[in-house]
């Protein structure tokens, strides 16, 4: 897991709370009650669609904000899930200044960019781009660490390529199959081994 980033000193009293990969932070449904900080690891945004898959809608990295529902004083609309050992500030958000505030709002702005960069991969491209694209993606988070070799080893599992690809479990194993047998990755439980970057980003971006 990469280290965690240096984070801005908020004036905001904060709790911070720790939880287990695969563990959920909240649900649909759930009251907003608070904004939440990413300390260390990785979260994920789900939602699910009309015909019941689950469909990844953004990743929360360190040092982002989540949760903003809590302005609102509504209900969460979406659910929060680690996908790794995490450390997750919790704040009030009556207790937020000025100056906090402000730093929200871009960390906030900042994902907004993201999601969109994110949209734009799941509607374009055939599903050998998107998965190449997703890897590619997961390599700059915490999910990833490095082999003995400083390849980038990225902890994940076809159903979590599948639900941030927008496609089925069984279509995402037969490009991981196609993908390894070209020797661009390696596969094995729950880890895929990136073995050529470039090649991968050339499929990315559709050549």
């Amino acid at each position: 897991m990469k280290n965690p980033v240096d984070l801005i000193q908020l004036d905001t009293p904060v709790q911070t709370l720790r939880f287990h990969r695969k563990q959920a932070l909240y649900h649909n449904g759930d009251p907003a009650q608070s904004i939440f900080r990413v300390r260390n690891g990785l979260i994920r945004i789900t939602r699910m669609t009309p015909e019941g898959r689950i469909l990844t809608v953004r990743h929360v990295m360190p040092g982002d904000f989540f949760g903003e529902e809590a302005f609102m004083s509504g209900k969460r609309e979406e659910v929060a899930e680690a996908l790794t050992s995490a450390q997750i500030e919790a704040i009030d958000p009556q207790l937020i200044n000025y100056g906090d505030l402000m730093t929200i709002t871009q960390s906030l702005s900042q994902q907004m960019q993201r999601l969109m960069d994110y949209e734009y991969h799941l509607q374009t491209g055939d599903l050998r781009q998107r998965v190449a694209r997703y890897l590619l993606k997961l390599a700059a988070t915490p999910l990833t660490s490095f082999d003995e070799h400083n390849r980038p080893m990225v902890s994940a599992t076809h159903e979590l390529i599948a639900e941030g690809t927008a496609s089925t479990r069984e279509s995402v194993s037969k490009i991981i199959t196609d993908l390894r047998n070209e020797k661009l990755i390696d596969s094995g439980y729950r880890s895929i081994v990136l073995l050529d970057q470039e090649e991968l980003e050339s499929i990315a971006e559709g050549f």
